[in-house]
């Protein structure tokens, strides 16, 4: 297994390429800039607006369980969760930190398709708005773009 190293360079060429992502409806105002952000940047590197599936969630906690059920029934290039928890609004904070990194981790050792995490976990709702703009969408989209390219060169079909 030798992966393409001008895959890990820069970014991809995505034509031709599905791309799945799960968005948290909590904090929608923050998590539909990340979320728009996102497809516009898929767009301009050749994901056609039909090849991006998009499911909604209430929080963070279900991301893992809509990224597993999007890799398995749309097939994607990647998937990747969106989302926004708060420490001070969110009194599952902790669980909810813990539980998004194990899950990702287990997403990514036991599937083919890439899952990229990009959930912001704040200390409070004025940071988050700082973080979850469509300017950030864009910059997680940017690194999906790199990361779906590279682990698809490191999976053995």
């Amino acid at each position: 297994m030798n992966p393409d190293p001008a895959a890990a360079a820069g970014p991809a060429n995505l034509t031709d390429a599905t791309v799945g992502i799960v968005v948290s409806d909590w904090h929608s105002e923050l998590t539909s800039a990340m979320l728009d952000g996102t497809i516009q940047c898929l767009q301009r590197c050749g994901v056609e607006l039909d090849d991006i599936f998009v499911a909604h969630v209430p929080s963070v906690l279900e991301l893992p369980f809509a990224a597993r059920q999007m890799s398995l029934t749309q097939e994607p290039k990647a998937v990747v969760m969106l989302g926004c928890s708060t420490l001070d609004e969110d009194p599952q904070y902790q669980m909810a930190v813990h539980s998004i990194a194990h899950a990702t981790t287990e997403l990514n050792l036991h599937s083919d398709i890439p899952c990229l995490c990009g959930v912001f976990f704040t200390q409070s709702v004025a940071e988050a708005q700082s973080l979850c703009t469509s300017q950030r969408g864009s910059e997680i989209a940017e690194k999906v773009q790199s990361v779906a390219s590279m682990m698809a060169n490191l999976v053995i079909r």
